[in-house]
């Protein structure tokens, strides 16, 4: 059975690799999906800005924070990014809140 279960979003979130920021993404949404007894998450964003060229290639696993709601969705796998504009998808292995 799959259940959608979840949609946040946020205007803009932090990207973070190995605990530092490397850039920041625009316009992201997030999913939550129920699949084969067990939680899954995808997401979307519009635009992802960097100033290292490495960090802007698909297949990077980072941490995205959103600010405004103390979320940080753990381990984001960039699926694809589309060129010029970086507007791309990932899937993600959890969701995390913090406090401030």
């Amino acid at each position: 059975m799959i259940k959608m279960e979840r949609t946040c979003g946020c205007m803009r979130s932090d990207v973070m690799l190995n605990g530092k920021k490397i850039g920041t993404m625009e316009g992201v949404y997030l999913t939550q999906w129920f699949v084969k007894n067990r939680y899954r998450y995808t997401g979307t964003f519009s635009r992802y800005n960097t100033e290292d060229p490495q960090h802007r290639t698909p297949g990077l696993t980072v941490d995205i924070v959103f600010p405004d709601k103390h979320i940080v969705i753990k381990e984001a796998f960039i699926e694809w990014i589309r060129e010029p504009g970086g507007s791309g998808t990932f899937n993600a292995k959890g969701i995390e809140s913090y406090m401030v």
